[in-house]
């Protein structure tokens, strides 16, 4: 595992690129004729979503 460590704004910036990549990503998946670039679309999709969602938490602020 790899340990980098960014500022909140820098994590936040991250994350908004990588929602508009998101999008831009899914119209690609549903646009996509060759099924081989849709499968390899939506591997870099699974990517990015894991990806998204551990900035996501780490903007979060704590429960409790």
């Amino acid at each position: 595992m790899l340990h980098i460590e960014f500022t909140t704004e820098e994590v936040a910036e991250m994350a908004r690129v990588l929602e508009e990549y998101l999008s831009d990503l899914r119209y690609e998946i549903s646009d996509t004729d060759s099924s081989v670039y849709k499968e390899q679309l939506q591997r870099e999709k699974a990517v990015v979503v894991e990806t998204l969602a551990k900035l996501q938490a780490a903007l979060a602020p704590p429960k409790g």
